[in-house]
């Protein structure tokens, strides 16, 4: 047994055998009773943190159980609260205290009858293992960060200069795995931490030896690099939000990210057009604008710059009532709006999305909210009036859904041109409402539950949600992505899949339209029915071959899922290739707010993740992935709406080209995507090996369809609606943290 932490008092006899089969039952947390002082006070709910219902505010947690322990009058509560305790610490990333008292825990075991209290032993080594984790992760890939830090499989640069955590980490595990050989979480657990050190494939016992081809890419798409340090934009937080939007209006993209503790500062960056970003946090009037677990943005006011959303509370229940925030963008600093538009509610959620529903040309929000059997929290559709202020419509139009709601999106799943919505659930069937419009002239539309008739009610545990034609037919199909499953360990599900090894988790969801109302599950045919645990998601084109591809983010709060996070590449519409480890995404940390967006103008889409859990200690600096580029042609379209709404959200884009083998269409819709994490709104279309761009068509929401032409390869223009022709704008490509480059040369 390690002593390397071991504290120089044994406060607990070793003879307390009856307090240590009191433990071995496996209770070691209360379930602790919910405030019941609802708060009404804006400021007061945004700040709201009790210890006793909100099981992520760490420190607090840690030392009310060590202020517990020293009132206990049991030697049975003494240790378990002292373990609470020790726990609580590691995980507020007070890594070397909690591990004091894990040892000295260790230290009272009595060396005759252990076998009597093995459960006892097993739960207290697993804890420092988690902290021996935690520990290698923190001295080395938090505080020495550098590019292959935390990319799974660990190698190069990324094996550990400090090995003491790791090192502990394998004591632990090796001393579980003879008694357990065949628990799928220890087995991975132990390949990673002798990766970490090293001395991976040949350091671990061949009998738990996973081999290097169970992650390797079926495609080389490239090496992407992490560059947010050198752009200045690698800010610790928590797991939290981004919004990529030229926030300003100077022509290159800035970035919102957000932190999701209560009193975690957000962040806004601008991009200074040749490589870098300047914190305007404060000078954009946010110093006080704290929290958020979820951000998007959108034109909800028609004035030609993008406002902001910040979504609280999820997961939190009765201690997330935390109110929205909204901000409006006024280009010199962005004003609190909630109160003044009627968006103050206080329901604990993190997902949302815009859409016009009503086709009135002004962008209305439904807000997705978490109930559970104790709590009731309809979800939340608010129409935008038109003049800065909304009204709830949900229980007259239908939408009164009521369900732990994870995922939103609006699309047109029946070319009908108005929008229908989607619904991504935690335990429950996902709901899919189709728009019937409205009864008659001067009512409001009113939906209609068709789940059952499409057919695409799973996974029954989902997260992140979104429309998208992946397959080019012009038809909307639908991602939804399964955040594991109850019937087994998060981490064994992700093992077992890697294995090939049956598992309860029900797997990513892709539903293709089948134009007849009906969708056909196709994700075992695709390929991407994987478990990978996503919470933030998103999709875009990573070389720029016109197909849209998939980034998911593994975002489950325990340390110990460190499983990397998972890159999907999008193979003409017919398979999806795993391109995670050749791209260089598969990063250990927690993946929530994601991000694509043609950052640098060079025509290929770079992309952000909000990277940290959930846990006090478990922060991490935001990435960015550098594009390395693929040799693709490109078109970046900026749509403007007049009859419809300004951002022209929703609108679909279909793109004509020649190629050598022939035309080719490829189909898109103006939006930000995913969950989490919102792209830019300016359409980035790779082109693949395009010769020529016949002509765009665009079905504007409000006034139908228009066609233009005149588009070169490799060019970014404006398309107004009502207007005839495109315009051109001139971007100049520069390095991110580097310099500015001339512009590209039209072939």
């Amino acid at each position: 047994m390690s002593t390397r932490f071991r504290s120089q008092t044994r406060w607990l006899p070793a003879t307390a055998f009856l307090a240590l089969l009191i433990l071995s039952s496996g209770h070691f947390f209360s379930e602790w009773v919910r405030s019941e002082d609802p708060a009404d006070n804006y400021l007061e709910v945004l700040h709201q943190a009790d210890a006793r219902s909100n099981k992520f505010l760490n420190r607090q947690r840690a030392e009310f159980f060590g202020l517990r322990y020293r009132t206990a009058t049991t030697n049975s509560d003494k240790f378990r609260l002292f373990h609470q305790s020790a726990d609580e610490w590691i995980k507020a990333g007070d890594i070397s205290k909690g591990l004091l008292r894990l040892d000295s825990l260790l230290s009272a075991l009595p060396t005759e009858g252990r076998d009597q209290i093995v459960d006892v032993e097993e739960a207290l080594r697993w804890s420092q293992m988690i902290g021996g984790l935690r520990l290698g992760e923190q001295q080395n890939c938090v505080a020495m960060h550098g590019l292959d830090s935390c990319l799974f499989p660990i190698g190069g640069s990324g094996v550990h200069q400090q090995p003491e955590g790791m090192q502990l980490a394998i004591e632990n595990l090796d001393w579980s795995l003879a008694r357990s050989p065949d628990r799928l979480d220890l087995r991975w657990l132990r390949n990673l931490a002798s990766m970490a050190l090293g001395n991976w494939p040949d350091g671990v016992p061949e009998p738990l030896r996973l081999s290097r081809e169970l992650f390797a890419s079926s495609h080389d798409v490239g090496r992407f690099r992490d560059v947010a340090p050198q752009v200045g934009i690698a800010t610790v937080g928590l797991a939290g939000g981004a919004s990529l939007e030229d926030f300003n209006g100077d022509g290159h993209l800035d970035l919102f990210v957000s932190s999701w503790g209560p009193t975690d500062p957000v962040h806004y960056f601008e991009s200074d057009g040749e490589g870098q970003f300047k914190d305007r946090t404060e000078s954009m009037g946010l110093s006080s604008i704290t929290g958020g677990l979820n951000i998007t943005h959108a034109d909800y006011d028609n004035d030609g710059d993008a406002d902001l959303l910040i979504l609280r509370g999820a997961w939190l229940g009765s201690a997330g009532h935390h109110p929205n925030t909204l901000l409006r963008n006024d280009r010199v600093k962005f004003t609190d709006v909630t109160v003044a538009s009627g968006l103050v509610s206080y329901h604990p959620t993190q997902t949302a999305d815009w859409g016009d529903y009503d086709l009135d040309g002004d962008l209305d929000l439904f807000i997705g909210n978490e109930s559970t059997s104790s709590e009731v929290h309809p979800c939340e559709l608010f129409e935008n009036r038109g003049d800065g202020t909304f009204v709830e419509v949900s229980q007259e139009v239908g939408l009164h859904h009521i369900a732990y709601v994870k995922g939103v999106a609006w699309g047109d799943i029946d070319d009908d041109g108005d929008l229908d919505l989607y619904l991504s659930t935690m335990a429950s069937s996902n709901a899919l409402y189709e728009n019937l419009g409205p009864a008659a002239e001067g009512e409001r539309p009113r939906f209609k539950d068709i789940t059952a008739r499409a057919a695409v009610e799973s996974p029954q545990l989902s997260f992140p949600t979104w429309f998208w034609d992946y397959d080019h037919d012009g038809r909307l199909d639908i991602l939804a992505g399964s955040y594991g499953s109850f019937e087994e360990s998060m981490l064994e599900g992700v093992v077992a899949d890697y294995l090939g090894m049956p598992t309860a988790d029900e797997g990513i969801r892709l539903y293709r339209n089948l134009g007849d109302g009906q969708f056909e599950e196709v994700s075992e045919k695709t390929g991407i029915r994987h478990t990978v645990l996503p919470m933030g998601a998103n999709f875009g084109d990573l070389d720029g071959d016109g197909w849209l591809d998939a980034y998911f983010g593994t975002g489950q709060p325990g340390l110990s899922t460190l499983v990397p996070n998972r890159m999907f590449r999008n193979a003409a519409g017919k398979r999806f290739e795993d391109v995670t480890t050749s791209g260089g995404f598969g990063h250990l940390q927690k993946g929530h707010g994601i991000a694509f967006g043609d950052i640098d103008h060079d025509g290929d889409q770079d992309i952000f993740a909000t990277m940290g859990g959930a846990y006090e200690g478990d922060g991490y600096a935001n990435i960015l992935f550098e594009n390395p580029g693929h040799g693709h042609h490109w078109l970046t379209l900026r749509l403007v709406g007049t009859r419809s709404s300004r951002d022209a959200r929703h609108a679909r884009v279909q793109i004509e080209v020649k190629t050598k083998s022939g035309p080719r269409t490829i189909h898109r819709v103006i939006g930000t995507g995913g969950s989490f994490g919102a792209s830019s709104s300016q359409l980035e279309v790779g082109l693949g090996a395009a010769t020529e761009v016949i002509a765009v068509t665009v079905r504007w929401p409000v006034s139908g369809h228009a066609r233009y032409l005149g588009f070169s390869l490799d060019g970014t223009y404006i398309i107004e609606e009502g207007e005839k022709e495109p315009v051109a704008v001139q971007t100049v490509p520069f390095r991110l943290g580097g310099t500015t480059e001339k512009p590209l040369e039209e072939d």
